[in-house]
């Protein structure tokens, strides 16, 4: 009798053990250990066309897999880009959908730089340099046109005395309207050359060129180019010096060939 019951408490304690080391292997086993992933999200509503700064931006700790592959994983990669659409507090961060400044493939206006316009003039083979022009060259722009003067003529009386007499009297004359001025696009391009079909269709026999102008030359160059004719003058790489050129008139010419 007393070996059955030793029997039981040792089948028991067994059992009791193997129990508890049952139960503590179902435990370790419902602790999973989660790895994150740390992605750029906004810190605050960042409206549509805004430069985003370090203070727009904060980490946000997301469960490996589940970020979006496209999600930024550092403010550097989004830093001064501009935002194409509005971009809500705690949304994550796409670079791919961000626009830079001073890349072609943003759009012209990511290219001007600020306080500066970009106006486009018509030109033909003679006002264009003959299609020879490429982005990021330097031109001078020369407004040839109609100026009204005013005449003065001092002229001795039969009596002896002098009369003076003034009227008004149109001049063709040539002037600088804007000068070191950089070309940001040719025709329909803002390639840098045409070495693909599209940029080379795109500049072929352009008809137009798009300056770079602050807004006081943009007033004088539409102003050259509606009440005369205008011609863009390429300056050679490197040359940015200006010029002290005066109005040439008719009269000066003469005065200059004598």
């Amino acid at each position: 009798m007393k070996k059955v019951v030793l029997f039981a408490v040792i089948a028991a304690l067994c059992a009791g053990a193997l129990l508890y080391f049952y139960l503590g292997n179902l435990e370790s086993q419902k602790e999973v250990k989660v790895e994150y992933d740390s992605v750029v999200v906004a810190a605050v509503d960042i409206p549509a066309f805004t430069p985003i700064t370090v203070e727009m931006l904060t980490y946000k700790q997301i469960p490996m897999g589940f970020a979006h592959p496209l999600a930024a994983h550092s403010v550097d990669e989004v830093v001064n880009y501009v935002t194409e659409s509005a971009i809500i507090a705690g949304e994550e961060i796409f670079p791919s959908k961000l626009k830079q400044f001073g890349e072609t493939d943003s759009g012209l206006s990511y290219v001007v730089p600020e306080g500066m316009r970009a106006v486009t003039v018509a030109v033909d083979e003679v006002s264009g340099v003959a299609g020879f022009l490429q982005r990021g060259d330097y031109v001078d722009v020369l407004s040839y046109t109609t100026a009204t003067v005013q005449v003065v003529k001092t002229e001795e009386k039969p009596d002896g005395t002098m009369q003076t007499t003034q009227s008004a009297q149109s001049v063709s004359t040539t002037v600088v309207a804007a000068q070191n001025v950089q070309v940001v696009a040719i025709g329909m391009s803002l390639a840098a050359s045409t070495g693909s079909a599209t940029d080379a269709t795109a500049t072929a026999g352009y008809g137009s060129v798009t300056l770079l102008l602050t807004p006081e030359d943009a007033m004088r160059v539409m102003q050259g180019s509606k009440s005369g004719v205008i011609a863009l003058i390429l300056r050679a790489s490197g040359d940015h010096e200006r010029n002290t050129e005066k109005p040439v008139v008719n009269d000066t010419l003469l005065e200059q060939a004598k």
